[in-house]
């Protein structure tokens, strides 16, 4: 009989190595969590079908051209992901870590892509929703001072533009920030564009003078929709407002973006020539630069994935310890602190400087509620805001504040800022009831919070 040795290596399609182990392992645990984010997290809207939709077109590899430029970023998202497992940082430290993954094994990627899918996800959401309620109650400040200024009776109430007796609301839909994801693709789309087409790579604060730019064409546009809709008195809900709002986009956002776009990009950096225009190369298998970082931060993300918590877990419940008095207390298993008395109901929300806001607005709309008038106003020394809240035939006062004992505002900057130097938790304080004038007296009344 004949004895043959057997080479194992002869039946193995791919040689084994310890990099391509881990290239592997990665690129499934970043598939993995970003299958389960897409489940959990991203809201599928149209702003995400439009992202999803222009990521092919903007997505620009340069082979070979490996950097490291988001090794601090993702380090330092992973180590917060870690200690605070909530979704957003965990998305963040996910974006991070997979475009330094991806950039050390295929090679540089565009800027463009990076924005695109911050963009798209609620992370920006929660940016914009938590500072466009202070623009809207500005634009309509400027809107009513722009019509009184061409000598008609208007004038402004928080969100309420009042003109020949007749109200219209600044709502949500129609101003603020509404539009600025999609402005933000729309200016995104146009500079991975021309840089197809002139072959050039704009520098970051080139793209970043742009996103500017269009923020401010933004604000602009919103303000021309709420002239031509209260002008016009064009309701809402009907074809007239959309279409409105879609003309204004094209005159002001997207017509200027074209020409400016267009004047920057012929005075871009040089192109950039691949060398296999000109000669052939022989492309070596994928290897992955620094494999045992990405490997640590791959396995730390499964970590925190198993691990994901809400606000409301991560909140310190010793917190409820707070006190109004002449109040009844109750705690309730979000965190959230009801205080009541006969005609006042009173919620108080630990709010840390790094959560996004959840105002009334947000509550008692998921209850069904619809917020009618908002305004800012300062009632005894506290500076506050006021809001109507219709659900069929019931109506309630709300006003709400933000509260650390000592310091009392509305403003997102200054309780933030506050409360990010280290100073006292700050709550969210909304005081509720059936009258104007019971809000009012409630709001005058109320004890300071002690801590």
């Amino acid at each position: 009989m004949f004895s043959r040795s057997y080479n194992l290596q002869e039946y193995i399609p791919f040689k084994l190595t310890g990099s391509r182990l881990i290239i592997n392992s990665c690129w499934l645990i970043y598939i993995g969590i970003a299958t389960r984010l897409c489940i959990i997290y991203f809201k599928w809207d149209a702003n995400m079908l439009l992202g999803l939709a222009l990521m092919p077109y903007v997505c620009k590899v340069k082979r070979s051209g490996f950097s490291l430029r988001y090794l601090i970023p993702a380090v330092l998202f992973t180590a917060i992901a870690v200690y605070i497992p909530v979704k957003t940082n965990l998305f963040l430290a996910l974006l991070f870590s997979a475009l330094l993954f991806f950039e050390n094994l295929k090679g540089k990627i565009s800027l463009v892509l990076f924005l695109l899918l911050l963009l798209i996800s609620p992370a920006f959401e929660y940016i914009s929703n938590t500072f466009s309620f202070p623009l809207r109650i500005w634009l309509s400040g400027v809107a009513a001072s722009l019509l009184a200024a061409m000598g008609m009776e208007a004038s402004a109430a928080g969100n309420i533009i009042q003109l020949k007796g007749s109200e219209f609301a600044v709502d949500q839909a129609c101003a603020g920030l509404h539009m600025l994801a999609t402005s933000f693709m729309i200016c995104l789309f146009m500079i991975a564009h021309y840089q197809r087409q002139a072959a050039k790579q704009l520098h970051l604060m080139w793209i970043l003078f742009l996103l500017v730019f269009t923020f401010a064409l933004n604000i602009l546009c919103n303000l021309c929709r709420i002239l031509l809709l209260v002008f016009f008195k064009i309701p809402a809900g009907t074809l007239m407002h959309d279409l409105t709002g879609i003309i204004c986009l094209l005159i002001y956002v997207v017509l200027p973006l074209l020409c400016l776009s267009a004047f920057i990009l012929k005075r871009a950096e040089k192109p950039y020539i691949d060398p296999r225009f000109y000669k052939t190369v022989r492309l070596a298998p994928d290897e992955l630069r620094f494999p045992l970082i990405h490997l640590a931060l791959a396995a730390l993300l499964v970590v925190v994935t198993f691990h994901i918590k809400s606000m409301d877990d991560l909140n310190d419940k010793s917190v409820s310890n707070v006190s109004l008095t002449g109040y009844k207390k109750a705690v309730l298993e979000s965190g959230v602190i009801k205080f009541e008395k006969a005609g006042a109901l009173v919620y108080v929300k630990p709010s840390p400087f790094y959560c996004p806001e959840h105002d009334p607005m947000i509550c008692w709309q998921g209850s069904g509620y619809v917020f009618s008038k908002i305004k800012k106003e300062v009632i005894a020394g506290r500076q506050v805001y006021l809001g109507e809240l219709t659900k069929a035939k019931d109506k309630i006062y709300a006003a709400w504040w933000f509260d650390n004992g000592s310091i009392k505002s509305v403003n997102e900057f200054e309780w933030r800022w506050a409360a990010a130097k280290g100073g006292r938790l700050f709550y969210l304080v909304n005081v509720n009831a059936a009258t104007e004038a019971a809000l009012l007296e409630s709001v005058k009344s109320l004890p300071a919070i002690k801590q």
